[in-house]
């Protein structure tokens, strides 16, 4: 990012910028941060498998296509967590909490819990500057969003492993293989995410609460 802006043009700018990052460009900065900080005793890409293979979905899903296709709200959330990612990669702090969870990650001694809060940061960081994109979005896909976001706090808090296949295995078995999404799909994903609520409890046992889209526990 330029400095100089005012901070209005300059989220204008990065939000661009996400938008516009290709595909392969999302998948070689991501692949290149984990393959140098794995924190796993699984090896490269270590505790990053999760979040590669997600970004893998979305674009098979075509929710990130090549040459500005898909959806530009998913292109922009993934997009401003990769240069997250591409900042912290360059020990650069240009003063946000994403990139400063980030860059605490390649030396946290507990690099699991680290691992969510730098994702859960650039999550919603991208899901703020990001709402008229979302605005945009036909409904079912709106609603398959929220779902998503829902169930993706919900396993962060939970402090689910991320060095393995399993949220790929979810993923591919609840999440559509093309975008937009069908509307008759969303049953069957809302029972999904009700049944994730009631399996993933806080440390007393009841559901986590201040998750999803408008969540603040990670500003």
């Amino acid at each position: 990012m330029r400095s100089g802006l005012f901070p209005a043009a300059a989220a204008a700018e990065r939000l661009a910028s996400a938008i516009a990052l290709t595909p392969d460009a999302r998948m070689e900065t991501v692949e290149a941060f984990f393959a140098g900080s794995p924190r796993s005793s699984e090896g490269p890409p270590g505790l990053g498998r999760a979040i590669i293979d997600f970004q893998a979905w979305e674009v098979a899903s075509g929710r990130i296509a090549p040459n500005g296709g898909g959806s530009a709200w998913w292109r922009a959330v993934n997009g401003m967590m990769v240069l997250d990612i591409a900042d912290a990669t360059r020990g650069d702090d240009p003063g946000s909490s994403a990139v400063r969870a980030w860059l605490a990650y390649l030396s946290s001694g507990e690099p699991q819990l680290a691992l969510w809060e730098a994702h859960q940061r650039s999550l919603h960081a991208g899901i703020r500057a990001s709402g008229a994109l979302l605005a945009a979005e036909p409904d079912a896909e709106r609603r398959f969003a929220a779902i998503v976001i829902d169930v993706v706090d919900r396993t962060a808090l939970s402090g689910t492993a991320t060095d393995n296949d399993g949220l790929a295995r979810l993923t591919e078995r609840h999440y559509p293989r093309l975008y937009p999404i069908d509307p008759d799909a969303l049953p069957a994903l809302e029972e999904m995410r009700e049944k994730t609520a009631a399996r993933l409890l806080d440390i007393g046992g009841d559901p986590f609460q201040d998750v999803g889209m408008d969540s603040t526990r990670w500003p």
